[in-house]
């Protein structure tokens, strides 16, 4: 494989991917996305050694209140705020999955109503849940999941009418598959399905560090997938870009806060955008996905691919509100790198 680098200081590839974007019309591809919504607890503490002294008195006195502690709920999960980034892009995004009544109240205020297609999402499951501890100023966070339905959503959960949306669309996306017993079922079918009706494919599996199951994943994926999304810390467990890219034969997008990388018949690197104040440690994954898909479906070139799937993590990740940029603000942003 030759090997290209690239770098976000370059004006002439930031021209380039200004004028795409200019000329791009997202409204025209649809992409499906399963199985996976969860609503996202957060609570922000101290330096993780002060809050544990705290919880200690609390829990030696036998238990009772710990006040002033700042918390807020939000959407999550891989497929689910990946559609949000991809609405918000303009692409029109369709959601299929599992949740409860209360979850679907849910999709239509955090969802629905930026524009994600929710009916194919059945409400007659368990709501998924993620609390996230976030310690001191660098936000450091540990997280506590209960998976709910998406634990056990695979291909046969699919109905005709979830089957003709996918056979439709332009791309397919699964996420979280390492929260998902059935997701290597749900990934081999859905994408071998997929690629009969000319369905691009894009697997997000998340952090597998605590999966044992990786090598049937990948000969499932073997001849089905087209985009491997995963992040640079996650690549180790794949055993290595070399390993891995001898054992399936869809491109790797790599992704971390330093760079990110397309790895097919050559490498391609493209440096992250630098970010003067983070404010979300969660999310820049999945935006970053959002970014990425647009562009392969917009058939952008590689550099610009990434620079844009780049652009749409840091703006993201820099908001002080957890919101998703729109093409307006990618373009704003580019036009001032200019």
């Amino acid at each position: 494989m030759n090997s290209r680098n690239s770098f976000t200081g370059s004006i002439k590839m930031k021209s380039r991917l200004l004028e795409k974007i200019r000329n791009a019309n997202p409204s025209q591809f649809h992409v499906t996305l399963l199985p996976d919504f969860f609503l996202d607890r957060f609570i922000y503490f101290d330096e993780i050694d002060e809050t544990f002294e705290k919880i200690g008195d609390v829990y030696d006195r036998g238990g009772g209140n710990l006040p002033n502690v700042r918390q807020s709920i939000s959407h999550g999960g891989d497929a689910a705020n990946t559609a949000l980034a991809l609405s918000k892009l303009g692409v029109n995004a369709h959601l299929i999955g599992r949740t409860s009544e209360l979850g679907h109240h849910l999709l239509k205020f955090f969802l629905e109503r930026e524009g994600v297609e929710i009916s194919r999402v059945k409400s007659d499951g368990k709501l998924a849940l993620t609390t996230a501890m976030e310690f001191g100023k660098e936000g450091i966070n540990v997280m506590i999941g209960d998976a709910g339905s998406v634990k056990n959503f695979g291909f046969d959960d699919l109905d005709d009418d979830d089957l003709d949306l996918i056979a439709s669309s332009d791309m397919v996306f699964i996420g979280s598959w390492n929260l998902n017993m059935k997701g290597t079922d749900l990934a081999q079918n859905t994408f071998k399905f997929a690629k009969k009706h000319g369905v691009k494919t894009f697997l997000d599996p998340g952090d597998p560090s605590f999966r044992k199951d990786l090598p049937e994943l990948k000969k499932a994926l073997k001849n089905n997938l087209d985009i491997l999304a995963i992040s640079n810390d996650e690549l180790k467990y794949f055993g290595g870009l070399i390993e891995l890219k001898k054992e399936i034969d869809a491109r790797i997008d790599l992704h971390s806060k330093d760079f990110s990388m397309s790895i097919d018949d050559e490498i391609t690197r493209v440096n992250s955008i630098p970010i003067k104040k983070k404010y979300l440690s969660t999310g820049a994954g999945d935006a970053w996905n959002a970014g990425d898909i647009f562009g392969e479906l917009a058939e952008f070139k590689t550099d610009e691919r990434l620079l844009l799937a780049n652009i749409v993590a840091g703006v993201y990740i820099s908001s002080p509100q957890q919101l998703h940029p729109d093409l307006k603000k990618i373009k704003k942003f580019l036009s001032e790198k200019i």
